[in-house]
């Protein structure tokens, strides 16, 4: 049992224990036995080396990150709108090898206010945006969503064997 299996059943069990609306020994112990047994039958049943290039600790601060941001990019949304306000489609080419990040990019960016999350191929995203009309292109979306990739990309585990 690593350290690994120690956090994953902690952090269950915490939330079991959350589910439960009670703090007692007692849902600590059944949250932790059913935390062992949730990771038994899922790493028995599924197949996970699609993250295995991801290091999930690097993204522990991602939500409290990516919440700022939403708050920030409304206020600027809710100005634009009030302006003058363009909308359009925006393909942009991207840094990320993990299919696990880009779906990590792809529903952040769709929870950002001012665009939407269409289809990606390759390096290439595709984007519905929401811009000023004075600006040509849509630099604010680019802008968050550069950001978000630089925040993902430092999750990026490079894999042996394997060179940019």
């Amino acid at each position: 049992m690593g350290r690994h299996t120690i956090f994953v059943t902690i952090a269950l069990a915490f939330v079991w224990n959350i589910l439960m609306e009670e703090f007692s020994w007692q849902n600590a112990a059944v949250g932790m036995f059913m935390g062992i047994l949730t990771m038994h039958f899922v790493s028995k049943f599924f197949n996970f080396d699609e993250i295995t290039n991801v290091s999930f600790f690097k993204l522990i601060l991602f939500p409290f990150w990516l919440i700022g941001r939403i708050y920030m990019d409304a206020i600027f949304l809710i100005k634009l709108i009030l302006r003058d306000a363009k909308w359009g489609i925006m393909i942009t080419k991207l840094d990320l090898k993990s299919e696990t990040l880009w779906n990590i990019l792809a529903d952040s960016i769709t929870l950002t206010p001012g665009s939407v999350y269409l289809d990606h191929e390759e390096q290439q995203i595709m984007l519905l945006c929401i811009g000023d009309r004075k600006k040509v292109g849509y630099p604010g979306i680019i802008g968050d969503l550069k950001s978000i990739e630089g925040f993902l990309e430092k999750s990026q585990v490079q894999q042996e064997g394997i060179r940019d």
